[in-house]
């Protein structure tokens, strides 16, 4: 093959897609995650109390590491809702970030929040929780009673460390009760 057929090849194909508009992305992006959530901030939505005295720091579940995977989930959820909330596939409604709180701040803001995600109808939060590398123990503090916290809360159905785009092993996805 000369240089002139191939020149001819090429204009040939240049006149042949002229027009033609090219396609972004081959793919189809099953996961939406959402661009309009903002961070719990406003507590004046919230007005209830109960379900504080529910959750106890006195009851502690197995201590995890800040690069530990978790996941919890009640009898009764679907296999497939399972697989769809480990794989980060299943839409955030909302999200929460406990950097930088205390412990107690923490708890009550979780609480406050969970319960304002179900006075709102949301189905799934997020829930950023950080790894625990600035503690003094090396040990993520805040991950461990979140981890804790959220198993005995009965509004609760599953939860499970999130994808790495949307925070790893720092953030979990959690998927609450519908009122």
């Amino acid at each position: 093959m000369t240089k002139k057929q191939t020149d001819e090849d090429f204009s040939t194909f240049q006149e042949a897609i002229k027009g033609v508009k090219p396609l972004r992305n081959d793919r189809i992006d099953l996961y939406a995650h959402p661009k309009n959530t903002h961070p719990y901030k406003d507590k004046n939505h919230y007005d209830d109390e109960s379900n504080h005295a529910q959750i106890s720091d006195e009851k502690e579940s197995e201590e995890v590491t800040g690069e530990e995977f978790l996941f919890f989930a009640r009898t009764g959820l679907q296999f497939k809702a399972k697989k769809q909330l480990r794989q980060g596939k299943i839409i955030i409604d909302d999200h929460l970030d406990l950097h930088g709180m205390t412990i107690s701040e923490a708890r009550e803001t979780l609480l406050e929040f969970i319960s304002f995600a179900q006075k709102q109808q949301i189905r799934c939060i997020r829930l950023v929780h950080g790894k625990g590398y600035r503690a003094s123990t090396h040990k993520p503090v805040l991950k461990n009673k979140v981890n804790s916290w959220l198993r005995q809360h009965p509004d609760v159905l599953a939860f499970s460390s999130a994808q790495p785009k949307d925070g790893g092993t720092g953030a979990m996805y959690i998927v609450l009760k519908q009122c």
